[in-house]
């Protein structure tokens, strides 16, 4: 959002006041669509998705939507962009991981940032169309996946928690076990649990996609590893004790 501070200045022109009121209005009017748009796309689902729809659940006519979205794709895709940008976040935390506990802790925001874009990530790997169209980004997407795996398995490799003498091809074979249970995970939460329920399920979908390291854990990994399935077993499972 564009500061505030240039509106305030009373050397501006006039005209340069009323310019930046809309624009500040527009900010907050796409933020608001593209917020209701992707609760509609999670329980409607892309195909039932419309602007009509859209519009009509936000108070605004469907000029207001179309005016910063010519199409229910071009919001899709803004949903998509905000997904990666989410997602690169967490590629960056993890300069900071230490052991097992955090790692357990990424896997559960991972889980928790696809099924907040559910529905979008659902049609972007299902309609032909949107895949044929976004097949670089889906491979630059699933490139990233792979390298926060790689990257996750040196650190914890380095901290004693990863046995340092597996091979090549059973340490690449752990990271793309642990990307399919991850995805699993996530696409199992879609047709199981409602929004509600995934919340309280969180901590038993990381726990399954931190559990395929167990191969290449080290004695140190697994007693780490038993702590943390103690934890979620017992229901006393709190993120911030772990990140301890």
């Amino acid at each position: 959002m564009p500061a505030k501070t240039n509106n305030i200045r009373t050397q501006k022109k006039t005209t340069a006041k009323r310019s930046a009121k809309p624009e500040t209005e527009e900010m907050s009017t796409r933020e608001m669509i593209l917020r209701q748009a992707l609760e509609l796309i999670n329980t409607r689902g892309m195909v039932e998705f419309r602007i009509d729809t859209l519009a009509t659940s936000l108070g605004l006519s469907p000029g207001n939507i179309t005016y910063h979205f010519s199409r229910k794709e071009d919001i899709c895709i803004a949903l998509w962009e905000q997904y990666l940008e989410e997602f690169r976040s967490i590629e960056r935390s993890l300069t900071t991981l230490l052991d097992l506990k955090q790692f357990y802790l990424l896997n559960r925001i991972g889980i928790r940032l696809n099924y907040k874009y559910r529905g979008v990530t659902v049609f972007r790997g299902s309609d032909i169309s949107a895949m044929k169209r976004d097949q670089e980004a889906g491979r630059i997407n699933e490139k990233q996946n792979m390298t926060i795996a790689k990257q996750a398995s040196e650190l914890l490799t380095r901290n004693g928690f990863l046995d340092p003498e597996a091979s090549d091809e059973i340490r690449t074979d752990t990271q793309i076990y642990h990307y399919i249970m991850t995805r699993w995970g996530i696409n199992f939460a879609y047709q199981a649990y409602t929004p509600q329920e995934v919340e309280e399920k969180l901590d038993y979908l990381a726990l399954l996609s931190v559990h395929a390291l167990y191969p290449v854990m080290t004695p140190k990994g697994r007693a780490e590893f038993a702590e943390i399935l103690d934890r979620v077993a017992s229901d006393n499972l709190i993120p911030t004790d772990l990140s301890a």
